[in-house]
């Protein structure tokens, strides 16, 4: 029954074990260390791999990335009226704790000062203070420290363009001036970063005379600033910026003086000392007023803003940038200005914008499971991450490549079987694209070889767990 000449075993499939572990959040000893093992360590497509946390510090969370996420997860409102007034120039930062903090903005002809907290993903929120210290204002920027406090920096209220500097420690309650007047230029649409070290790097904007490119520094909390060379890109207002896992900076358009939109990307691989251009020219539309976060998995995804229509386009990028993928729309209406933020437990969150007071959160993560297990159905090399934290919402990557390569043909077809209906199971065994009777021939004569070069898993029809003649009558039946 075996006629199959010259077999070649099937390459197998390989983990390579990466190292590469990234701390996010405070630095705590209630901080967990994520890690986890995976098993088998190596098979053919469909691959089922079981992964098994081991993470020290005892997480109550966990968001698994199998590298294979489609991020087409729809959009859930949250909220439809979030208790906050209707406002653009939203600025909000995620908390190590796992909630939201929501600052100052514009809206109903009024700069804002008020402070608003989440701790359920945006559903419900409560006001921190209606009048926080800082003069009301809009455009200013924000960053939620490795520490747990916030900072925040610049803004326009009232006819000034600021340079102040504000800290709290308390999630919005109350505030502390750090620094009245902190070196750079008072400004407005310039963008921040909390860097993992415990700086601030500070960038851009507008001073109400020209847009800038300089860049400054601080690793006291915003008390004093160092500038630093000034930036390899053009001068701009209204562009964002974030962190990857790698420690890397990465800002995605700006509007120039003359009113030029961009839509570039930059990188700066050493704390905005140096830049490179990842794309002049990204696959998404110029724009301004835009959300971009940085993922656990080390992707960015971009969102909405403001061009020659409103937006609400999600784009991702898996290269720092320098390519972009369109996901499907998000279900929130066009807007810019919005606040947008990544959250520790992996999701998205989207709030206001475009004179809105709505939030909504995106989950992407293949799993929240302690303990997943997650079939490869495609040959690749998969990049798997956890992000878990606690209760208070510290958290931590831990990142692993996996390689997967295909199963071979049976012979004498030279396709690879397909799985035609992703139900796990190869019906289609001669991989022309069609389930038919020369499936379950093909199967008949070369049960024996299939049974020992092929993943039992893939036509284990009768899911007894070996390959035997009751798997070709099973096939048959399904005809």
């Amino acid at each position: 029954m075996n006629d199959h000449q010259t077999l070649v075993p099937a390459r197998t499939v390989y983990l390579l074990i990466a190292a590469l572990l990234l701390l996010v959040g405070t630095a705590s000893a209630a901080a967990p260390i994520a890690a986890f093992t995976s098993t088998p360590a190596f098979g053919t497509v469909p691959l089922t791999v079981n992964f098994t946390d081991t993470s020290t510090g005892s997480p109550t969370g966990w968001a698994w990335f199998f590298g294979d996420e489609t991020y087409t997860q729809p959009w859930i409102e949250q909220n439809t009226s979030s208790g906050w007034s209707k406002r653009g120039y939203i600025r909000s930062v995620a908390m190590p704790d796992g909630s939201i903090v929501l600052m100052g903005g514009y809206g109903n002809s009024t700069y804002l000062n008020d402070t608003w907290r989440s701790t359920d993903n945006g559903k419900t929120w409560t006001e921190q203070n209606p009048s926080s210290g800082w003069s009301g204002r809009a455009e200013q920027s924000c960053v939620a420290m490795p520490d747990g406090s916030i900072v925040l920096m610049g803004g326009y209220g009232n006819g000034t363009f600021l340079n102040d500097t504000w800290r709290s420690t308390d999630n919005g309650r109350t505030w502390t001036e750090q620094n009245s007047s902190s070196g750079w230029s008072g400004r407005i649409e310039q963008s921040s970063v909390a860097m993992l070290d415990g700086s601030i790097i500070l960038m851009g904007g507008y001073d109400g005379n020209s847009n800038q490119n300089d860049v400054w520094r601080s690793t006291d909390f915003g008390v004093t600033w160092t500038q630093l060379p000034d930036a390899a890109w053009s001068p701009r207002s209204c562009f964002t910026v974030v962190v990857t896992r790698d420690s890397s900076i990465v800002l995605t358009t700006g509007v120039e003086l003359d009113g030029t939109w961009k839509n570039d990307v930059w990188r700066s691989t050493d704390g905005g000392l140096t830049w490179t251009e990842m794309t002049p020219s990204a696959s998404w539309e110029e724009r301004r007023w835009h959300g971009c976060v940085a993922m656990p998995d080390g992707s960015i995804v971009l969102m909405g803003g403001d061009g020659p229509v409103g937006w609400n386009d999600v784009w991702r990028s898996i290269d720092d940038g320098a390519t972009w993928t369109q996901l499907p729309d998000a279900a929130w209406s066009p807007r810019a200005r919005l606040g947008c933020v990544a959250m520790t437990d992996g999701s998205i969150v989207v709030m206001g914008g475009g004179g809105q007071n709505d939030t909504w959160r995106f989950q992407p993560a293949g799993s929240t499971l302690q303990n997943p297990s997650h079939t490869y159905t495609t040959a690749g090399t998969y990049s798997v991450a956890l992000q878990a934290f606690t209760a208070a919402g510290y958290s931590s990557t831990h990142q692993v490549s996996v390689a997967v390569v295909p199963m071979p043909s049976i012979s004498p077809s030279v396709n690879t079987p397909q799985d035609l209906n992703h139900d796990g199971l190869y019906e289609d065994l001669d991989g022309n694209g069609v389930f038919d009777f020369n499936d379950v021939v093909l199967f008949f004569n070369q049960m024996d070889w299939i049974a020992d070069y092929e993943p039992v898993t893939a036509f284990d029809f009768d899911r007894n767990g070996r390959i035997d003649f009751n798997d070709i009558v099973v096939l048959f039946t399904t005809l």
